[in-house]
């Protein structure tokens, strides 16, 4: 199932975008994190600091069929994914007999019927018929509105989407928000670089709907259909980068104005039917999109309606239902679109589906069996030693005014980090999961939750930890903006990222890299535009907004000139939330590593690297990465995180102690004079 992606305003360090992970049985005895053997030292550190650090591995790492890419990421999640597996058939042994709703059952339950491939082949689009009915029977556009928001309830959006999150100016109170849900993205439908995956998108769609039972010639017709309607609302969608505007997603609306901008759409009956009452008003991240939609349900015709109806929810179920429609899911969205040669086995799949959707209960246990509290204090301890150096740096920022940097030693204050996992998890007992129906316990569970989220519009922010891709079994950390908050999942706290066994100098420049990363969200170029208490808030003077844009722009203008692929080069706009992340997080872990250093440890050569090479060693080591071009074009054009292979280098030539640590002097490729240098954090 396509799962539903989320407004929320988080910034995620997501090592590998689209990553799709796999693992195997050999996972356990492969040597992963920090070691002078991914090293190439035939290349010197003056002319090409990548392949320096990573050369070898480079060389010798092979994408394996069921993977977009391979890096540090895939490496530590294949050994989550070992961990997640046992953990899952230890459940499923013992959940027909578990207590209904425990987490043993919940997780065991849920496993074996999405293991049952034999029950889903007989099944075949069985499950879905009811759903499939009720869209035969719709008589009038009035009902399409009730049936799209039934849709957005099972957590199958049509056409547009809602759901409550904290209102971005007011950040103690939750808001209803209204967002587009073309998952492709805009450049998918307009681009020339698209073509191809277009034309195999109508062959895709045509051969879903055949599976489902119409005729080739019919389905030829509706996947044109479909396909002109999806292009039309592209059309007038915010491209990536016009996306990461938060003012201009931020557009506050009475339901009288809504109204008045889409006659069309009947909203009363919309809320009605998604069990809202007493909306007054909305946030709509996309009011070209939004106007488009309301336009276009008036001017094609209803059957056109039902049939891209229809497509929705074959396309969202087809993962999830028997064999020919999972394979047929998998040919175009992971093989075309992305270039994976073969799926994942079925038991890496379901265990993945569970991990997410089930998430609590199954982190659960993960934290019970493989996170020591000795781990989850050490990072805490680095977390605080972090936070300590980037105040400093703040007190001592050469370039921001004493009106502005008081305000912003008081959102770095107020910043609450959370390292592992909550400590009160969210209860998914309610919830009624069954061994033989894996389509019904999905829609149940993602009905429970939408209909969970939505029950807050109104009501007072409550905070819940660890949810989404910061839930505790993620190799991921992120920041949330509106929270102003930092959460470390127990998923990264592990080789290559984390390893107590190896020397500060490498930890302080992975992990705790990662960690000052994430406290430079807090004020990048989104970031910053949010207060203490994470309302959407202009605290800066003019002057200091001009000084940061001027830096900001540097930044922009030096990673424009990285090309990724033939005339495919870096988006610095689009990146550059996560440049500057990436640029305070290495500066700020290796000037925190300099007062842990003894005067003995600074001498101290490991492997015949000082601990300050070892510390930029490290940082490069975790960005190794090997992608498909397919996946390396689609995260340039639509991702802010820029490929791996550009996050090593390209912040460290900012950092001067970088030129001393390897004695790269003018007349090097890789020194720049002093003041080109970019110093924001």
């Amino acid at each position: 199932m396509k799962l539903l992606s989320c407004l929320l305003s988080i910034s995620l360090l997501t090592i590998t975008p689209l990553i799709s992970y796999s693992s195997s049985a050999s996972t356990t005895d492969k040597k992963i994190g920090f070691s002078i053997n991914n090293m190439d030292s035939s290349v010197s550190p003056k002319d090409d600091f990548y392949n320096f650090a990573v050369g070898n591995w480079v060389k010798n790492a092979v994408i394996p069929d069921d993977k977009t890419s391979v890096d540090s990421a895939t490496d530590a999640f294949d050994q989550n994914s070992l961990k997640i597996q046992k953990i899952m058939e230890q459940a499923a042994a013992k959940s027909a007999t578990a207590p209904q709703g425990s987490i043993i059952q919940q997780v065991g339950d849920l496993y074996t019927s999405g293991m049952n491939i034999e029950l889903l082949n007989q099944l075949g689009i069985n499950p879905i018929k009811p759903e499939l009915a009720k869209i035969d029977a719709v008589s009038s556009k009035q009902d399409l509105i009730t049936l799209m928001a039934a849709q957005n309830l099972m957590g199958m959006p049509s056409v547009f989407t809602i759901l409550v999150l904290p209102d971005k100016k007011q950040s103690n109170l939750n808001a209803l928000y209204h967002g587009s849900a073309l998952s492709l993205g805009k450049d998918f439908y307009l681009s020339p670089d698209y073509s191809q995956q277009r034309k195999a998108y109508i062959t895709h769609i045509a051969k879903i709907l055949e599976l489902a039972g119409e005729t080739p010639s019919k389905a030829q017709t509706q996947a044109q259909t479909i396909l002109e309607l999806e292009t039309s609302l592209a059309k007038v969608m915010l491209s990536p980068t016009e996306g990461k505007d938060v003012g201009r997603t931020y557009n506050k609306m009475t339901l009288a104005q809504l109204k008045e901008k889409t006659p069309n759409i009947d909203w009363d009956r919309y809320f009605s039917a998604s069990g809202l009452s007493n909306v007054k008003e909305i946030i709509v991240t996309e009011t070209d999109y939004i106007v488009k939609a309301d336009q276009l349900l008036a001017e094609r015709p209803l059957d056109e309606w039902k049939t891209y109806l229809r497509w929705q929810i074959l396309n969202s179920s087809a993962s999830i239902l028997s064999e020919d429609f999972a394979q047929e899911d998998f040919n175009f969205f992971k093989k075309i679109m992305q270039g994976i040669e073969k799926p994942k086995p079925r038991n890496k799949e379901v265990g993945e589906l569970v991990r997410k959707v089930l998430n609590h209960p199954t982190a659960q246990l993960f934290v019970e069996q493989y996170f020591p509290p000795a781990t989850k204090a050490k990072a805490e301890e680095m977390v605080n030693n972090i936070k300590a150096e980037f105040k400093i740096r703040l007190e001592q920022n050469p370039w921001m005014s004493e009106a502005t940097q008081k305000k912003a030693l008081n959102k770095l204050d107020k910043m609450q980090i959370y390292v592992g996992y909550p400590e009160k998890w969210i209860d998914f007992s309610n919830v009624t999961i069954k061994r033989d129906d894996y389509f019904g316990n999905l829609i149940r569970l993602n009905q429970w939750q939408s209909r969970r989220n939505l029950d807050q519009m109104g009501k007072p922010v409550v905070m819940e930890l660890f949810t989404g891709l910061a839930n505790p079994t993620e190799v991921n950390a992120g920041y949330n903006t509106l929270g102003n908050r930092i959460e470390i999942p127990a998923g990264i706290l592990q080789p290559p990222f984390f390893d107590a066994s190896m020397d500060d100098a490498v930890n302080y420049c992975t992990i705790g890299a990662v960690i000052g990363h994430e406290f430079t969200h807090g004020f990048d170029s989104n970031g910053r535009l949010f207060d203490a208490d994470g309302n959407l808030k202009d605290w800066w003077t003019p002057e200091d907004t001009q000084k940061f844009e001027a830096k900001a722009n540097q930044l922009v203008e030096q990673y424009n000139q990285y090309e990724v692929l033939p005339k495919l080069f870096v988006n610095g706009k689009l990146s550059l939330t996560e440049n500057i992340a990436d640029l305070g997080g290495i500066t700020i872990a290796y000037s925190a590593l300099q007062r842990q250093l003894t005067d003995q440890q600074r001498s101290t050569k490991i492997d015949g690297y000082t601990p300050n090479q070892r510390c930029f060693i490290g940082w490069g080591q975790m960005w190794k990465s090997k992608w498909r071009p397919e996946v390396l074009r689609q995260t340039v054009l639509t991702d802010s995180h820029p490929p791996s292979q550009f996050r090593v280098t390209d912040p460290v030539v900012n950092v001067p102690e970088f030129f001393t640590t390897f004695d790269i002097k003018k007349g090097d490729p890789l020194w720049r004079d002093p003041e080109d240098l970019t110093i924001i954090w």
